[in-house]
Formats: C-alpha cells, structure tokens, sequence
C-alpha cells in the first residue's frame, strides 16, 4: 500500500509539472515573465519585447521543474523589427502620408520608448489596426508635452 501511495504522489507531482495554457500576452507577462525563460519555436525570446499573432499559436507548454514557457507556432513567422518602421511601407501611394515623422508608437497602449524600439519586434499579420494621429491634433488635445512628429497606434489582435 505504501509503494502504491508513493507511486501515486511522484506520478501526480511529476504529471502536474508541465501543462498547456491558452495565449493570453498580458496574462503570460504579468504571471510568468519574471521567473521564466521564454522559448518562442525553441528560440530564446523576450516576450515583453515581441508580439505574436495568436491566431497561429498552436500550443504554449510551461514546465514549472525547469521554469521554461515554451511557445510553438503552427507556422514559423517573420518579425518585424519596430525601429525599422517607416510610414511610406503603410502608405506606398502617399508620397504625403510618407513624409510625415513619427514621434511615438504606442503597440496596445504600451509606448514605445527608444529602447524599447531598439528591440521590439511584431509579427506583421498580428496587426488588428493601425491608426495615425498627426502633430496637429496631438498639440491641440491634452497631452502632457508638445510633439515633434505624429503618433502611431497599432492595436494586436
């Protein structure tokens, strides 16, 4: 009786140790981002930085024993790098529209600063909108500060 109690324990601490969970970006980062390595197709990855299309998530495995949060996609992705966004790859018709300058990105109401920019990435097909506001109306409202250039909003999905 006791060696099946025992076998019963170490199968249920060891089962227990590794689990599937939905992909949820906030959730992840505020439980998980502290103590885990993140695995992003076995690519160490850092998920503050990076913004993934959920809809081609295919399985997210966190094993507590090693402290891993290891993301599969169904398709590997190409990242999009933010410090290398430009307006005119929006707009290629708008010689108008792609002369303007972009002073803020804000990614799902995170603003991003120039550190930030430095090591963002997004994959291109996680984009739900993207929305400009010029220099104009930015002054004219109630920011905190004038800006120098636009404010792009991207919204994920």
């Amino acid at each position: 009786m006791r060696i099946f109690l025992l076998l019963f324990i170490l199968t249920f601490t060891f089962g227990c140790a590794t689990r599937n969970i939905k992909y949820d970006r906030n959730k992840i980062l505020e439980k998980y981002s502290a103590d885990y390595k993140m695995f992003v197709d076995n690519e160490k990855m850092d998920l503050e930085t990076l913004f993934l299309n959920k809809n081609n998530i295919e399985n997210i495995r966190i094993d507590k024993r090693t402290r891993e949060l290891k993301i599969t996609q169904l398709k590997p992705t190409e990242l999009f790098a933010i410090k290398n966004f430009k307006l005119d790859s929006l707009f290629p018709d708008r010689t108008i529209e792609a002369k303007r300058k972009i002073d803020l990105i804000i990614i799902d109401g995170i603003p991003m600063t120039d550190s930030l920019k430095e090591n963002t990435k997004i994959d291109l097909n996680a984009i739900k909108s993207i929305s400009i506001l010029t220099q104009e109306k930015m002054n004219n409202s109630t920011f905190g500060r004038r800006y120098d250039g636009d404010l792009l909003l991207i919204t994920t999905k």
